[in-house]
Parts: structure tokens; C-alpha cells; sequence
């Protein structure tokens, strides 16, 4: 599935990341992402205008409407900005809009970086998934119990070099794969998986810092 970039005024990210800005909303006078680009489910990394990427989120509930006038501006308003945060101002300069696209955020955390994508004018792009510098591994009952990780699905790239993990402990690992194959060589991760108490459906985050270079994370199917 594809994956997106948002660019937003730093003091939306800011209300995003404290909970308090739930709905992402954008308003248009013609169709254009996310309009019928994004689905329920997919990653949306967040960039600061002219800024550094943000956070990330994982779009839930997606409201469409086209064919809009302004008396219909003012019933969205109404409805929905309480969780959209926005000032009069940009319900002003969105008031002759004829699409608009209403994205409950989920999963939404902290993230200093985001995918490469083309550089425009937009404020939302729609980038291929193997652009994504985040990747989730969900962990099997055998992985658990015989302390490996495999990262079935990661990029050939990936699996061709070296590389070096940064734990959550500030430990450094450097290990690499074996030819061919998508189970990583390190076998240390039982004492992670005992620590955090994680049970199949529970996802290690690799977070690509640069070239072979990963920040490693445990998570919660819960959270």
C-alpha cells in the first residue's frame, strides 16, 4: 500500500502530538490528494512546513465530500472543529472550497524522519511504500520462543550489506544475514523479548537512521 507525506504549520503537529488535534482535514477547490488517494490503514508521515518531518500516523475513518458551497463549509466547521483545531482564519481561506477530506489520526507518535518524495508545491504527497524509512516486523510464537528475528519483506538492499542496530538499551549491534536468507545473524533478542513482555502480534520497529544504520524499537499490539 502506498504511504503519504502531510506538511502542516508546525503548531498543528504540535496539537497532533499532544492529543489534542485527532482529525486532519483538507479542504480544496479541486480534487487533489488525499482526496481519494488515501485509505483507512495507511502511514502518513508528518513534515513541519519548511521544517523537519515530525511524526507519524496511520489513517483511520476518512470522510469525502465534493460539490461544496460555502453554507456547506460552515456545516463542516460546525461538525468537525472541535477535533480539526482550526482558527478562523483557515476556515476563511477554505470557505470556497469544493472538496474536502476529514482523516481521524491514530497511532500517532514522535518521528524525526520520513521518506524521500518529490518536492512541489503540495502539501500532501503519495509516495511508493519501499520509500518508507519505517518498517514494522510483527514477531511469530517461533521467533518469541527461539529468540530470532526475521525481516521477511524487507528490501533486498537491506539484506545485502552489513548492518547496525541501535537497541533501546543504547547498545550497538552489528550483524548482517545470512546468504539468502531474511533471519538476522544476532541471536540476542530474547532478553528485548522478555523485557517487554512480547507476544506474537507484537511488532520490533526498524527506523533506518542512514545507510545501514537502524534504530531499533519494541511495541505493544496494544498500543
Amino acid at each position: 500500500m502506498p504511504i503519504h507525506v502531510a506538511i502542516l504549520k508546525r503548531p498543528y503537529i504540535r496539537l497532533i502530538l499532544e492529543g489534542k488535534k485527532t482529525v486532519e482535514s483538507r479542504l480544496t477547490r479541486t480534487a487533489q490528494p488525499p482526496y481519494r488517494a488515501l485509505e483507512s490503514g495507511e502511514r502518513i508521515f508528518i513534515k513541519a512546513s519548511s521544517g523537519p518531518f515530525m511524526a507519524t500516523a496511520i489513517a483511520g475513518k476518512i470522510e469525502l465530500h465534493e460539490g461544496l458551497e460555502p453554507c456547506d463549509i460552515l456545516r463542516l466547521r460546525l461538525r468537525h472543529n472541535l477535533a480539526v483545531c482550526g482558527d478562523d482564519s483557515y476556515w476563511e481561506l477554505k470557505q470556497n472550497s469544493r472538496f474536502a477530506v476529514f482523516v481521524n489520526l491514530t497511532q500517532i507518535e514522535p518521528l524525526e524522519v520520513g521518506p524521500v518524495y518529490p518536492k512541489s508545491m503540495r502539501a500532501w504527497h503519495v509516495v511508493d511504500e519501499s520509500l518508507s524509512p519505517l518498517m514494522d516486523i510483527p514477531l511469530t510464537d517461533g521467533a518469541i520462543r527461539n529468540r530470532y528475528l526475521s525481516l521477511l519483506g524487507s528490501s533486498q538492499k537491506m539484506r545485502s550489506q552489513p548492518v547496525t542496530l541501535l537497541m533501546p538499551d543504547g547498545r550497538e549491534i552489528a550483524t548482517g544475514f545470512a546468504d539468502g536468507k531474511t533471519m538476522l545473524r544476532w541471536r540476542g533478542w530474547g532478553p528485548y523479548y522478555q523485557q517487554y513482555q512480547m507476544i506474537p502480534g507484537d511488532t520490533v520497529r526498524f527506523v533506518a537512521l542512514g545507510p545501514g544504520r537502524y534504530r531499533v524499537s519494541l511495541h505493544k499490539l496494544s498500543n
